[in-house]
C-alpha cells in the first residue's frame, strides 16, 4: 500500500480555495523545487495526517494556517486546514484491513481537519477520519499499523543514537528482540540478554578486588555518618538488568573505515565523527528499523526524508539516494525525499522526480515527471543527460538551452549587456533565476518535451503534464559549410532542430527557439564591431610574436564599423579557423572575460530575442 494522492488546503503556502494535489508513486518519490514553494509543507501534511509527531513540528499553530499577502486591507488567514490522503491498496489484505476507510470510489482514504479556533487551553481543534463519514468511529489502532518515520533536514543524528531513553538505536533492538520479550514476560523469565548481563555483574561484583574496596568504602562512611537506625545500603552496581535499560544505555561507536573483523578496531565516539558521517549512520539504524521490525508490522511504511544532501559530499549523495531507491524497491517502502541537491536529482530516474514550482503570488504547482508527455526515446536520453550540470533546471524559474560550452560561457555575458537598461527587468540571468543549460549538442526536443505545452512532433496540444517553466533555445542556422552569409541575407540551414521553431513560436505558450545565420561566433562576429574585441580575445591566448601577431593586431586597430560587410565576412571565416585551433571552449573563456565590463559589444538579434523572451514574465 502507498500514498498515491495527496490533497491540501489552507495549510502554510497552500491557499483554502484552491486545492493543492500531489500525486505520488509506490517506491521512492524526490520532490524538488525552489525555495518557498512548499517541499516541506507537503511532508509536514503527511505528518499531520499520519500523526507522526516524534520531533513535534507538527503542532499546529497561528501560523500554520494559510495567509494571503495583500497590498491593501488586513490579510485573514485561512479558516481550516484540510489534509486527505488516498492510498492505493496493493494487495487484497490491504483492502481488507482498511474497509472502514473505503469512500465512494472504493479508495482507502484519510481524511483530516484542524479548525482555526483555539480552545481555552490554546489548543487547535482537530479531527481525523477515514472513508466518507466524518460522524465514524475513527479506530486508532488501524492507524497504528502505518509505520511513519520522519528525519528532519537539520537532524542532530547523535543525539538520537547515544545512549537514551527512546533512542533509534534501543528502538531497533526492542524490534529484533520483541518476539523473545514477550514469551519471556509471559512465562516470567528473562530474555537471553538479561540472564548474560546478571552473570557478567554477578562476577565483576564478587570477584572484582577494586569494585568491592570501593564498595565497602563507601557503605562504612554512610553507615558512620548516619548509624544503623538513619542509614541506607548502598551497593556499587550497572544499571538494573531489565532488557529495555540494557539497550538505552548501549550507544554506537564508529571507526572511519571498513573492518571484516571489527575487533581489531578501535572505535570511537560519534561526537568524534564527521557530522555527514553520522547522518548516515542514522540513516542505517532508521532503515534498519523499517526493514527488520516485527512487531506492529504495519501494511504500509513510509519513511519522509527533508535534505538527505546534508553534510554530504557528491559521491556519497548518489550512492545515498540509489541505495534508497533499492531499499524502497526491494522492502516495499514509500520514501519521500525534498532535496535542493542538483546531484541527487541527476541520481535517479526521472520518474521518482516530481518538481513543485511558484506561479504567481500564491499558487503552486506539482509536476511528476513521470506525467509528462515524453516519448521512450526523450525519456532515455534524459535520463542518460540529466547530470548535475542540468539538472539545476528542475530548480529554476526558466530555462534557457544552448549547444555547446562557447554559447554557455558567453550568452550570460550576453545577457548583462541585453538586460542593462531594461526597466523593471532584472539585469543578468542568474538575478532572474535562469539557467544556461549546454546540452553539448542539437537536442532540443527531448529537453523541450519538459516544459512544452503543445506536442513537439505535430504543435498541438500536449496530452501529458509540462513544467510551466518558460524555456527558449538558440541554435546554429548551419548552412553549407562554405556558405558564409552575409546580413539579412536568408540561406537554407541544415539543422535538423530548425523544424521545431515554426511549431514551438506559433503553438506554445511556453517554449521558443532562436537561429542565426551560420553559427554563433560567426554571427557574433557580423555584428556591429564585435570583430575588434573578437580578434584582442584571440591575440591575449595567441602565443607566438611573429607575423600572425603583427597582422592581427593591425586589424584590431581598425575602425570595423566601417568595414564592408564582405571584408567582414572573409576575415570572421579566417578568424573561425584560429578559433578552431586553438579550442572553442578556451576560446570563449577568454571572450567572456572580456565582455565582463565592455558595454559596447553587439548582441545579435537572435541572441536578444531568446533572453528578452525568457526573462521576461508576461509571455
Amino acid at each position: 500500500m502507498y500514498i498515491k494522492k495527496l490533497e491540501i488546503a489552507g495549510f502554510k503556502c497552500f491557499p483554502q480555495d484552491t486545492l493543492m494535489e500531489v500525486e505520488l508513486q509506490p517506491g521512492l518519490n524526490i520532490l524538488v523545487g525552489e525555495n518557498g514553494s512548499g517541499k516541506s509543507a507537503v511532508i509536514d501534511s503527511i505528518r499531520l495526517a499520519l500523526g507522526e509527531d516524534e520531533y513535534g513540528r507538527t503542532g499546529i499553530n497561528e501560523s500554520s494556517f494559510y495567509k494571503p499577502f495583500v497590498s491593501e486591507g488586513p490579510s485573514i488567514s485561512a479558516s481550516s486546514i484540510e489534509i486527505t490522503c488516498t492510498f492505493e491498496a496493493e494487495a487484497d489484505k490491504e483492502r481488507i484491513a482498511f474497509m472502514p476507510w473505503l469512500n465512494e470510489s472504493d479508495d482507502i482514504q484519510l481524511n483530516f481537519i484542524a479548525e482555526n479556533k483555539q480552545t481555552p487551553r490554546g489548543y487547535y481543534k482537530r479531527t481525523r477520519w477515514g472513508g466518507i463519514s466524518q460522524s465514524s468511529i475513527f479506530e486508532y489502532s488501524l492507524l497504528d499499523t502505518i509505520q511513519c518515520i520522519y528525519l528532519p533536514p537539520l537532524r542532530d543524528a547523535e543525539r538520537k543514537l547515544v545512549d537514551v531513553r527512546g533512542s533509534r538505536l534501543s528502538r531497533l533492538l526492542k524490534n529484533l528482540h520483541h518476539e523473545e520479550l514477550e514469551v519471556a514476560r509471559s512465562n516470567d523469565e528473562k530474555t537471553q540478554l538479561e540472564k548474560k548481563f546478571d552473570g557478567f555483574y554477578t562476577d565483576i561484583r564478587e570477584n572484582d578486588e577494586l569494585i568491592s574496596k570501593a564498595n565497602d568504602l563507601i557503605r562504612n562512611q554512610l553507615k558512620a555518618a548516619l548509624g544503623v537506625v538513619f542509614s541506607q545500603d548502598v551497593a556499587i552496581s550497572f544499571s538494573e538488568s531489565d532488557f529495555s535499560k540494557i539497550v538505552e544505555s548501549l550507544r554506537l561507536l564508529f571507526f572511519p573505515t571498513w573492518n571484516d573483523d571489527s575487533r581489531i578496531a578501535s572505535f570511537r565516539e560519534l561526537s568524534e565523527n564527521s557530522l555527514g558521517y553520522n547522518n548516515l549512520i542514522y540513516l542505517a539504524t532508521i532503515l534498519a528499523e523499517l526493514a527488520e521490525t516485527t512487531r506492529n508490522e504495519g501494511l504500509f511504511r513510509v519513511l519522509l526524508i527533508e535534505e538527505p544532501e546534508a553534510h554530504l559530499h557528491p559521491q556519497l549523495q548518489t550512492r545515498l539516494l540509489k541505495y534508497l531507491e533499492s531499499e524502497a524497491k526491494n522492502k516495499n517502502i514509500q520514501i519521500i525525499v525534498t532535496s535542493h541537491s542538483p546531484t541527487l536529482t541527476s541520481a535517479v530516474s526521472l520518474d521518482c522526480i516530481s518538481v513543485l514550482s511558484i506561479e504567481g503570488e500564491s499558487k503552486r504547482r506539482f509536476t511528476p515527471l513521470a506525467k509528462c508527455a515524453l516519448c521512450d526515446s526523450s525519456k532515455a536520453f534524459l535520463n542518460r543527460w540529466l547530470d548535475v550540470t542540468k539538472s539545476i533546471l528542475l530548480f529554476s524559474k526558466g530555462v534557457l538551452l544552448v549547444e555547446g560550452i562557447a554559447e554557455a560561457m558567453i550568452v550570460p555575458e550576453l545577457a548583462r549587456i541585453v538586460l542593462k537598461d531594461k526597466e523593471h527587468l532584472p539585469r543578468s540571468l542568474e538575478e532572474a533565476g535562469i539557467s544556461v543549460i549546454n546540452m553539448n549538442g542539437i537536442y532540443f526536443k527531448h529537453f523541450f518535451s519538459l516544459f512544452s505545452d503543445v506536442d513537439i512532433s505535430t504543435g498541438e496540444p500536449a496530452q501529458g503534464a509540462y513544467l510551466n517553466l518558460k524555456c527558449s533555445g538558440i541554435t546554429d542556422n548551419d548552412p553549407a559549410k562554405d556558405v558564409y552569409p552575409l546580413p539579412k541575407e536568408v540561406v537554407e540551414g541544415k539543422n535538423p532542430a530548425l523544424q521545431l521553431i515554426s511549431k514551438l513560436n506559433a503553438n506554445s505558450k511556453n517554449c521558443r527557439l532562436y537561429k542565426n545565420q551560420k553559427t554563433f561566433e560567426y554571427d557574433l562576429a557580423m555584428s556591429g564591431s564585435n570583430m575588434k574585441i573578437m580578434l584582442q580575445a584571440y591575440l591575449d591566448l595567441l602565443t607566438t610574436d611573429g607575423a600572425i601577431r603583427q597582422n592581427y593586431e593591425k586589424l584590431v586597430k581598425k575602425d570595423w564599423s566601417k568595414i564592408s560587410d564582405n571584408e567582414k565576412s572573409e576575415k570572421a571565416k579566417k578568424l573561425l579557423q584560429r578559433i578552431e585551433d586553438i579550442g572553442k571552449g578556451f576560446y570563449a573563456q577568454q571572450l567572456a572575460f572580456r565582455l565582463i565590463d565592455n558595454k559596447n559589444f553587439f548582441v545579435p538579434q537572435y541572441i536578444k530575442d531568446a533572453i528578452l523572451w525568457v526573462v521576461k514574465k508576461d509571455v
